[in-house]
C-alpha cells in the first residue's frame, strides 16, 4: 500500500483511538426492579445512570480500590495502543524496519484485553438482580473502529524492511 493512504487510514485509527479513550463508553443504569422505590428513597440517586469513558472508567478502579486492574487496563488499553501506532507512524515514514512492526503485532492480541474486560461487565451487570443494565456507548464503538483498522494497517506493513 502506498504511503499516503497508509497515512490516512493511520491519522483515522489515532482520531478513534482518541475518541474511544475520551467519549462515553458504557452508561450503567441501575435497578433493583420491583423494589426500585424502596433504593431511591433510602439512596436518591440510586438509579442515576453513570456513563463511564474508557479512561474514566480506569480512573474509577483506580481510586475505588481497584488499583491492579485499573492498572492492567490502562496499560494495554491506552499506553499500548498508542505505543502501536507510534511504531505504525514511524514504520510508514520509513523511520523503523520491519522487525520492530512485526514485534508490536505479536502483541498486538493485547490491545483487545479491554474489550474483554467490557465483555466481562456486561455479563456480570445482567446477572445483578432487578433490571440492571449497561448500554455500550458510542465511544466503545469508536476504539473498536481504531483496533480493527490498526489490524488492518499492520497487515499492509508487516514484512516491510
Amino acid at each position: 500500500m502506498k504511503s499516503a493512504p497508509l497515512q490516512w487510514l493511520l491519522a483515522a485509527a489515532s482520531v478513534l483511538l482518541g475518541l474511544g479513550l475520551f467519549a462515553p463508553c458504557m452508561t450503567l443504569v441501575p435497578s433493583a426492579g420491583k423494589l426500585d422505590w424502596l433504593m431511591r428513597a433510602l439512596e436518591p440517586g440510586y438509579s442515576d445512570p453513570m456513563t463511564y469513558s474508557l479512561l474514566g472508567g480506569i480512573r474509577s478502579m483506580l481510586t475505588e480500590g481497584n488499583v491492579f486492574i485499573g492498572l492492567v487496563v490502562g496499560l494495554f488499553s491506552v499506553v499500548f495502543p498508542i505505543w502501536k501506532l507510534g511504531v505504525y507512524w514511524a514504520a510508514a515514514a520509513g523511520q523503523t524496519r520491519g522487525r520492530a512492526v512485526r514485534w508490536v503485532n505479536q502483541l498486538g492480541k493485547w490491545s483487545m484485553l479491554d474489550v474483554f474486560v467490557l465483555a466481562v461487565l456486561v455479563i456480570v451487570v445482567k446477572g445483578l438482580p432487578g433490571d440492571s443494565r449497561v448500554d455500550i456507548e458510542w465511544g466503545a464503538a469508536a476504539f473498536c473502529a481504531s483496533v480493527l483498522l490498526s489490524i488492518f494497517i499492520s497487515r499492509h506493513l508487516d514484512g516491510q524492511e
